[in-house]
């Protein structure tokens, strides 16, 4: 076992008391000053971040805060923007409403949201958001801002339903634009076409891309549709019907896609 003796202790002790006293009279003469600074610099940091652990409470409660206040910030602005969209949609309806009533001056126009369709697509028909309220009967026509789309088939108070020309069911009277042969355009799109236009005198052949428009003639005319509504284009070469000796012309709609339908106009006559 390692012992030391008396007199090493003594010295040691002795030591010790000359290097307190040094520092001492060192310290009142503000010599350590540069060593206090130097030794602050390295405490204080390591101070700062143990008492900021101790404190992390408080910086959370910010920090949640904060959070909340960036969200509620970016919700105020997704609103603000789709009010902002809804807005500019419903100015570009009504500009188009205009320019379409500017063109068709002898048409009294009601605009109107398609709000459904036939799910099954079995029967081509929308669903509007005007109805009997707004003075919406059966048989009115609907049309696109240039082109005729059909009529209406049902009427309740707040909305109707729509049967497209394009529907095998539907039939509506109409004539070439050149040559004013009359006929009866009819929805084939069950069968695999767009619209066929029967009943045509062979002297009224057409041009390939002639217009057909809904009839002005007191013999074909169909009921509540005014006239002069451009249905669609002529394409290919006419077929003779043999049984009634008229031709059977095909009519490709002037609308591209009727599933794309989100605006649709009831169209009146100004003069009923």
């Amino acid at each position: 076992m390692t012992t030391i003796s008396l007199r090493r202790v003594l010295g040691l002790v002795l030591v010790f008391a000359v290097i307190c006293g040094g520092l001492i009279v060192l310290d009142r003469r503000s010599a350590l000053d540069p060593v206090r600074s130097g030794l602050n610099e390295i405490v204080s940091p390591v101070s700062a971040a143990f008492y900021g652990v101790v404190d992390d409470t408080g910086s959370e409660s910010d920090l949640e805060q904060q959070l909340a206040d960036v969200v509620a910030e970016r919700d105020a602005l997704r609103a603000e923007n789709s009010q902002y969209k809804a807005d500019r949609a419903e100015l570009v309806q009504l500009r188009e409403m205009l320019g379409v009533e500017q063109q068709n001056p002898s048409l009294d126009l009601t605009m109107a949201n398609v709000i459904g369709q036939d799910p099954s697509g079995n029967q081509l028909f929308i669903v509007i958001d005007v109805g009997s309220d707004d003075g919406i009967r059966e048989g009115m026509a609907i049309v696109s801002p240039n082109y005729y789309l059909g009529q209406v088939t049902e009427v309740s108070p707040e909305r109707s339903r729509v049967a497209l020309i394009i529907d095998a069911s539907q039939r509506v009277g109409a004539m070439l634009e050149d040559s004013r042969g009359a006929g009866i355009v009819q929805g084939q799109r069950q069968h695999g076409g767009y619209l066929t236009m029967l009943r045509v005198q062979p002297e009224n052949a057409p041009d390939d891309g002639e217009w057909v428009v809904t009839s002005d003639s007191t013999e074909t005319q169909t009921r509540q549709v005014p006239p002069n509504i451009p249905i669609g284009q002529v394409y290919g070469e006419p077929e003779v019907n043999e049984q009634t000796a008229t031709l059977e012309i095909n009519v490709r709609p002037g609308i591209a896609n009727f599933g794309d339908l989100t605006v649709v106009y009831v169209a009146v006559a100004s003069d009923e």
